[in-house]
């Protein structure tokens, strides 16, 4: 059984993201995982796995593909679709944007997760109608978040489905890592279009309190998006900016480790996401205070702790990684950092309280948020490193030592 769906249950830390991407180990009513090949070994074992060479022309051709899955898909494409149709147009008729697009993937992704804990079933099978589409937003979820990244970086898309399918070529997302989508081009385009243009009205009907989960998990997934490209910036200026000349690694093999994650950059530095493309639907009290965090212009009174306590420990000797600089504007750096990281995971928070009342489960269980809607922080780690302090679960600099107290090097790498 899924651990996050255990905790969900039995009152441990959990959130509905983590939830609905951790749920390898549950069957449909048809006794198909609804991962795929991508399920957990024993799951898979015994299941219909009919894997067939790609005749479709381009980047899938002559790749294995999943017949088995398609066949399936096939039996519920039309009422699924229709599903994604009524969704669409009740969250933004015929002027849906790319948020409205959103929660309706993630209404479909989500859907296995939301069963289940609406039943309070640990184990399924979950319908196969709700594994199907699934499946069918599984197809569209990477290109979804990667668009809506690019949204959050100043682009623009029009909100059509030639704009999303040459996001498709773009990106390759048709081709996994272990197979190809198994879909016809004309089945691709079909579900492009009805996802992104919509289609006829019809009479499905939607609980409100559906379309209320797929919001929040909408703009839970958009706000981790920002704090992504916030936390990127801080990692390249640690790996490539001015602060890396700083620097100096207590060994050489954290001066390679450091040299070696800096690869992934270019000497220039990452754009900066475009705060007025936070999502419209945040509290008008939250979104100023992200504005301001993600300008790193926050009140010198909100950040007093963190810069204390960081110039408190760049005093001490012995961090992995020493700074050879001025402490004030380093700590002031780190603790915007932490100011930031700290407002991003209070904003998901809130969202997930009101998923949880929309579910029907106690508020004051612990928080534990998924890592595909609050990425996890990828300069914190060098951060620590330099105050040889590690964050606690407060998300300050409360946690343990990072465990080297001997005199560090004096040349700088």
């Amino acid at each position: 059984m899924s651990k996050s769906l255990t905790d969900a249950l039995d009152g441990n830390a959990w959130s509905v993201s983590k939830v609905a991407f951790d749920l390898n180990d549950v069957l449909d009513d048809e006794g198909r995982p609804i991962s795929e090949r991508r399920a957990d070994a024993p799951v898979r074992a015994g299941v219909e796995m009919d894997m067939r060479v790609c005749p479709y022309s381009g980047i899938r051709n002559g790749q294995w593909m999943n017949m088995s899955a398609l066949a399936q898909i096939s039996n519920y494409y039309n009422p699924v679709m229709a599903e994604i149709v009524a969704f669409r147009r009740r969250v933004g008729g015929d002027n849906a944007t790319w948020a409205d697009i959103l929660a309706a993937v993630m209404d479909q992704l989500a859907s296995p997760a939301i069963q289940l804990l609406q039943k309070r079933d640990g184990h399924g099978p979950v319908s196969a109608h709700v594994s199907v589409g699934h499946k069918l937003a599984a197809g569209f979820f990477g290109v979804t978040r990667i668009l809506h990244e690019r949204l959050a970086l100043g682009e623009t898309f029009p909100v059509t489905a030639d704009a999303f399918l040459a996001l498709v070529d773009e990106t390759g997302a048709l081709v996994g890592t272990t197979e190809v989508c198994a879909g016809s081009p004309q089945m691709i385009r079909k579900a492009t279009s009805l996802l992104v243009e919509g289609g006829p009205a019809n009479d499905v009907s939607l609980s409100p309190s559906r379309l209320d989960i797929a919001r929040c998990l909408a703009q839970q997934l958009q706000l981790g998006l920002f704090w992504r490209l916030y936390d990127q910036l801080h990692l390249w200026e640690l790996l490539r900016g001015e602060t890396r000349q700083r620097l100096v690694p207590y060994s050489d093999f954290l001066t390679r480790k450091l040299e070696s994650a800096a690869t992934e950059f270019g000497v220039k530095a990452p754009a900066k996401p475009d705060i007025s493309r936070l999502p419209l639907t945040l509290d008008s009290d939250m979104r100023s205070k992200l504005t301001k965090a993600l300008q790193d212009v926050v009140e010198q009174q909100a950040l007093q702790e963190d810069m204390q306590e960081c110039l408190r420990l760049l005093a001490e000797p012995g961090a992995a990684i020493r700074y050879e600089g001025d402490a004030e504007p380093m700590a002031l750096q780190i603790a915007r950092y932490l100011h930031t990281r700290r407002l991003f995971e209070a904003a998901l928070g809130k969202l997930e309280l009101q998923l949880r009342e929309l579910l029907g489960f106690p508020l004051d269980t612990p928080i534990s948020l998924g890592t595909e809607i609050f990425p996890i922080p990828r300069a914190m780690p060098w951060y620590e490193m330099v105050v040889g302090r590690r964050v606690g679960d407060s998300g300050h600099l409360t946690g343990s030592t990072t465990g080297v107290r001997t005199q560090p090097k004096s040349t700088i790498k």
